[in-house]
């Protein structure tokens, strides 16, 4: 598939990867994983390349293989280092899954940002404003006002997502969501 075939750009694309370097001297490239699916880049899958506002040119997977905790990728028509080398830096996207492809629980961050947070009794906790994954552990991040909250994404605090209503309820325990200022502290 020629590079310039833009039939893909109405689609929406996410960063799955980021272009390290060359590997080898036929057209292998290593590529950093930063998706929860690493499995989805496969041989004849097609993906874009571009800086982080999104992809500028399309390629199709040859092959693909795990090199030291990332991919090591070979792009069907492609066999120069040169070529690769131009990449470097660059990121690579993957088309974005619907909500029905996703594991049960599972959002994108921009699905969740915005959506207006709420406890289980339905008083209002804040809006959601970013979602932190460089940690161990995902969170929420909340503001109410003038302060931001880090709420753990896990089924037992985040209990349910409403993506129609534009909610997310948070059952938080006791202290997660306290206002320092409120209590005098």
């Amino acid at each position: 598939m020629d590079a310039r075939d833009t039939r893909n750009e109405e689609r929406d694309w996410l960063i799955a990867g980021y272009v390290r370097k060359p590997h080898g001297v036929h057209g292998d490239v290593l590529v950093e994983i930063l998706t929860d699916f690493p499995e989805r880049l496969a041989e004849g899958v097609r993906f874009g390349l571009g800086p982080e506002s999104g992809p500028e040119t399309f390629h199709e997977v040859h092959n693909v293989r795990y090199h030291k905790g990332q991919w090591l990728l070979g792009v069907r028509g492609i066999r120069e280092r040169e070529v690769i080398e131009t990449w470097r830096g660059s990121y690579l996207f993957l088309p974005e899954q619907s909500l029905d492809e996703l594991p049960e629980g599972y959002y994108y961050e921009h699905h969740l940002v915005g959506l207006r947070c709420l406890s289980p009794t339905g008083e209002p906790l804040g809006e959601v404003t970013a979602m932190e994954t460089d940690t161990p552990q995902a969170r929420l991040v909340v503001r109410r006002g003038r302060r931001e909250f880090l709420v753990p994404y896990v089924p037992e605090i985040v209990t349910e997502v409403d993506l129609e209503a534009g909610t997310v309820i948070v059952d938080a325990p006791p202290g997660l969501l306290d206002d320092d200022e409120a209590s005098g502290a």
